[in-house]
């Protein structure tokens, strides 16, 4: 019992980066720190059915005129202080049927209903959250239901700016 202990608290910052995906530099050159530039995260919204748990998620597509290739890898961006130009989609969550989320992830990309272009300032040292309400055309909530969502930006205060 507590040799399991043990390893689990050495592997648990291990698993939690995995977990946290990774960050997209949105701009050219060397990575700069925190205070130079300003940080955006994409919301995450836990759903279950009777068997599964998922957890869908705002992603980025493009940063200005920059596409972010293989953007599901990537949960938060950080960009230079300024306007930008962020493209957002809603990632609906597959579990397991994962020859179906490549399909998906595009279909959510380049679907106006699903994805949205926020123009917002982005302050250095800042960091800001996008968030998302879907909303369905009947009480049965999943993909073939979702009609819209709706995106806005909040900063770390809670406060929509966008």
């Amino acid at each position: 019992m507590q040799r399991n202990l043990i390893i689990l608290i050495l592997i648990a910052p291990f698993l939690t980066a995995c977990l946290a995906g990774s960050v997209y530099q949105a701009y050219p050159g060397e990575r700069l720190s925190e205070m130079q530039t300003a940080s955006l995260e994409g919301a995450q919204f836990l759903r279950q059915d009777w068997l599964n748990r998922y957890v869908d998620a705002v992603r980025f597509s493009q940063v200005d005129e920059l596409s972010i290739d293989n953007s599901v890898a990537y949960n938060r961006l950080e960009v230079t202080p300024g306007y930008h130009d962020i493209t957002v989609y809603f990632y609906w969550d597959m579990g397991s049927a994962r020859g179906l989320a490549p399909a998906l992830v595009s279909y959510a990309a380049s679907r106006e209903s699903l994805s949205r272009t926020l123009r917002f300032n982005a302050r250095a040292g800042e960091q800001y959250r996008v968030m998302a309400e879907p909303f369905f055309s009947t009480d049965r909530q999943d993909i073939t239901t979702l009609t819209h969502v709706d995106f806005w930006v909040e900063d770390s205060n809670g406060n929509a700016i966008v």
